[in-house]
């Protein structure tokens, strides 16, 4: 365990005499750059438990999951069969696709995702009012499953082939929908079907050495073989999340042992070393000519077809940032299934690069290689990496995904602002404006895909939502959610500061003015509460039922013994503010970007410079509009 940044900060204080005061150039964990003024925040303690100020101010996961419901239920058309819409460009005109204007790239990817999040939303709210929507798009998608257990679509998402192909991608997504609605539903009559499905995913796989992978990449095939596609050079194949979901859900021996396969064979770069396009005088004229129509160094320069897209020993990789973290995301998720330490180790490497290589606040590039944008996708991967990552043993990660969550993803949730309207009305004045604004009321609540470093326009007036990343960010939303409290053999753990009325707790959070969690208990047990790790050990206190108590540490968190149901824990902590300089890389031939960040907790309140269209992080606390009945 590692339990090191509130005694570094301790030390710091305590070497300078200081309780309230700074001290400069500090190292906190978990932070990158250049770090000063490093103090702890006044009156951010509450003196005792009878303190309530700051309980109604945090962050609402629940109303923020309210919002996204209504950006799901408005996403695909019933009259196109349930067609999602993906092309999305907020600043543009029209906005969106309209009711009968088809967007192909949906076909077997964006609608997946989409799948997902209504079960995801819901879980949160409580809330059936788009139930019918979801069993469309789902009715949809079950469409293209055949008797092979495979899903068959057309390759608009990669690329311009003819045909219908099987596809590892929509399959394995689809198979995580089923395998969830296993788990909420225990409807036996699921377990064939994801069994066909899971058993079709593993003989697509090649072997070497008892290992797994496949040279295809995370393209498709048909009865001819793999397809040459836009994802042949450009993505690592990912169906270990499909099949580690499987597994949680079924209890399926044979899908762990599949699954930690195919991630040592990831770890060993065994698709890349045995790739289809490594030698191609062996490919047949069909893929030749399949090479031909790929879009990849057309549409995608940052994945040409002599690219190398290994993971590096040290973590590092180049391009495309969703690609790898979606298959680190099922590496993660295996690693922790199995534990075991070569792939701890490995997703760990993988999530420093990420970590070092964006910014504390949660921007992701899009491209390692052009770095650019951000794209919420990879923002999501990063987020289920590092949760995996603290299950594993590293509970500091736990406010990886906190910073993430309650920064980046909190901005990323789109509404129509004052300041976003008056730039869309000088875009696009008279009815031109007004229709446009009426398409993107439709969007409110889904997340934006692409954003600067300090904007939500990433470069002048580009403002994309993109519809793989509209979901994303509500996967990542429910990731914080479901692990703010957990369950173990041993008790109850509350992980993160946020408000959840979870079947073991209810949590009260008082931040980002105030360091308090409040824990009402509804079960009996021992129960582990976990102040972040910049804390001050020795400042945090913790109250059961209103009275003091000995605060007993267990790794990085405090353990109150024989709870009872019905008991109220108070764990409170000084907040630290600092100051943050970091330089954000550009792409090749820009200039790099220069940010200083304010800080209280693991709360941006201030980014400098701001940026000059639609400025990120302008208040706190970032209120939500009012949802609409």
């Amino acid at each position: 365990m590692q339990r090191y940044a509130g005694n570094v900060v301790l030390a710091l204080f305590a070497a300078a005499g200081l309780v309230k005061g700074e001290v400069d150039e500090a190292d906190l964990s978990g932070f990158h750059g250049k770090l000063s003024r490093i103090q702890i925040a006044e009156k951010s303690q509450p003196e005792n438990a009878a303190v309530q100020e700051g309980s109604d101010s945090d962050l609402d996961l629940k109303a923020m999951a309210q919002w996204a419901m209504q950006a799901l239920e408005k996403n695909p058309r019933p009259n196109l069969n349930y067609e999602c819409r993906f092309s999305m460009s907020l600043l543009k005109d029209p906005p969106c696709p309209g009711p009968t204007d088809h967007d192909p790239i949906t076909a077997g990817d964006t609608e997946n995702r989409l799948d997902w999040e209504f079960g995801y939303m819901k879980d949160i709210t409580g809330d059936t009012s788009a139930d019918a929507i979801a069993r469309g798009l789902r009715r949809r998608i079950l469409g293209f499953l055949r008797d092979d257990g495979l899903c068959w679509v057309q390759a608009s998402s990669f690329s311009s082939l003819p045909g219908i192909w099987a596809n590892s991608w929509t399959t394995g997504k689809l198979l995580i929908s089923l395998s969830n609605v296993y788990r909420r539903t225990h409807d036996e009559d699921l377990r064939r079907q994801c069994r066909q499905m899971f058993e079709a995913l593993r003989a697509r796989a090649d072997w070497v050495d008892g290992r797994a992978y496949y040279a295809g990449g995370n393209s498709c095939w048909n009865n001819q073989g793999w397809a040459i596609t836009d994802a042949s050079p450009y993505s690592p194949a990912m169906p270990l999340e499909a099949i580690a979901t499987y597994y949680e859900a079924f209890g399926d021996k044979e899908a762990l042992e599949f699954a930690l396969a195919f991630a040592r064979g990831e770890m060993a770069c065994d698709q890349w070393k045995h790739w289809i396009l490594r030698d191609p005088s062996k490919l047949t004229q069909e893929q030749k000519d399949q090479i031909k129509r790929t879009s990849s160094i057309a549409l995608w320069p940052t994945a040409p077809l002599s690219a190398n897209l290994m993971v590096r020993p040290d973590g590092s990789f180049d391009h495309h940032s969703h690609m790898r973290g979606h298959s680190g995301w099922g590496m993660a998720h295996v690693a922790y299934l199995t534990r075991d330490p070569e792939l701890i180790a490995w997703c760990q490497r993988l999530l420093n690069f990420f970590l070092e290589h964006g910014t504390d606040y949660g921007w992701i590039p899009e491209s390692q290689t052009y770095p650019r944008r951000s794209e919420t996708c990879a923002v999501a991967d990063v987020i289920d990496i590092a949760a995996y990552m603290a299950k594993c043993g590293y509970p500091n990660y736990w406010d990886t995904v906190e910073r993430f969550i309650r920064n980046y993803i909190r901005e990323a949730q789109f509404f129509i602002t004052p300041d976003y309207e008056k730039l869309y009305r000088t875009l696009h004045p008279g009815a031109e404006g007004d229709n446009g604004l009426a398409m993107a009321r439709a969007l409110q609540g889904g997340f934006q895909g692409a954003m600067g470093v300090n904007d939500r326009c990433y470069a002048g007036n580009e403002m994309d939502m993109m519809g793989c990343c509209f979901p994303e960010g509500m996967r990542a939303l429910h990731t914080a959610w479901l692990d703010t409290v957990t369950s173990r053999k041993d008790g109850v753990y509350v992980n993160m500061s946020f408000n959840r009325d979870a079947p073991e707790a209810k949590t009260i959070s008082f931040l980002p003015h105030h360091g308090r969690l409040t824990v009402l208990a509804k079960k009996s047990g021992d129960f582990y509460l976990r102040p972040p790790a910049w804390a001050p050990q020795d400042m945090v206190k913790i109250y059961r039922n209103g009275k003091s108590t000995r605060a007993i540490w267990r790794g990085a968190y405090v353990h109150v013994r024989k709870v009872n149901k019905g008991d109220k824990l108070d764990l409170t902590y000084p907040l630290i503010s600092f100051v943050q300089k970091q330089i954000v890389k550009n792409a090749p031939g820009e200039p790099d970007r220069n940010i200083t960040v304010t800080w209280l907790g693991n709360t941006v309140m201030k980014l400098e410079p701001p940026g000059s269209q639609l400025p990120l992080y302008q208040q706190v606390p970032r209120p939500l509009p009012a949802i609409p009945k």
